[in-house]
């Protein structure tokens, strides 16, 4: 018998893992990213990670959120079963709900080679990419590199979190959101118009379809044409939030 002595290596194997985690607690999904990020660091088991999601209805604020884009009254949020969490990512304030697709990637930029707006460029791509599958224009902004725009607004928010070269967070693109409710905080509220891939196409999106473009584009960006597709994690559970009323009108 011949043996391989190349198969035998402590590199950890070049495929990404994804998850798709469903609806769930942000608190949970902060914790899910945090061992991800200490296991790309590491190169222990994964070398890149992507996570997809929905979050109830949540409003994170990032490091670069100021009372301009909060309501003057908190109880307003609070009415409507709005929960409102402090995170360490760049941007404002942002509002996230079931209908909203939001990515996490977690990869080591020293592995991959990368600068940091090198990374954002390849999400970017991937985000216009994904939106061109379902026949909707999209585009960068020239003044704002971190929004992705349709014909009617704002489509996507890139926020990410850089650390010890490990990338985290990542981008939430609106796809059957209540647009109402997105106009509550952060750049709705400052008066930018605010779309979805339902509003670019005038027809309701399927939800598995975006992911599915999503993983496609974004795997290739990061250089991971190879990937392992899990469904949620063994830690993690789905949501049980009760969500307002105006958030199931879809």
């Amino acid at each position: 018998m011949t043996i391989d002595w190349d198969s035998f290596t402590r590199e950890t194997p070049e495929i990404a893992e994804v998850r798709l985690l469903g609806c769930v607690d942000v608190t949970a999904l902060l914790a899910l990213q945090k061992l991800m990020v200490h296991e790309v660091r590491l190169q222990s088991r994964i070398s890149a990670a992507v996570m997809l999601f929905e979050l109830p209805p949540t409003v994170t604020q990032g490091i670069d959120s100021n009372l301009l884009q909060m309501p003057e009254d908190s109880r307003e949020l609070e009415a409507r079963l709005i929960r409102v969490c402090p995170v360490r990512r760049e941007g404002g304030a942002i509002m996230h709900q079931p209908g909203q697709l939001g990515v996490h990637v977690v990869v080591s930029l020293d592995e991959a080679g990368w600068t940091e707006s090198e990374f954002r460029e390849r999400i970017r791509t991937a985000i216009i990419r994904g939106c061109t599958d379902h026949q909707v224009i999209a585009r960068s902004r020239e003044n704002d590199l971190s929004v992705v725009d349709g014909r009617h607004g704002l489509l996507a928010q890139i926020a990410i979190r850089l650390e010890q070269g490990v990338t985290s967070f990542g981008f939430y693109l609106n796809v059957s959101c209540s647009l109402e409710e997105q106009r509550l905080v952060g750049r709705g509220l400052q008066g930018e118009r605010i779309s979805s891939l339902n509003a670019e196409r005038v027809r309701p999106t399927q939800m598995p379809q975006v992911r599915s473009s999503l993983i496609h584009h974004l795997c290739d960006q990061l250089g991971y044409p190879d990937y392992h597709i899990h469904t949620g994690h063994p830690f993690l559970t789905r949501t049980r939030v009760q969500v307002h009323d105006k958030f199931t009108d879809r």
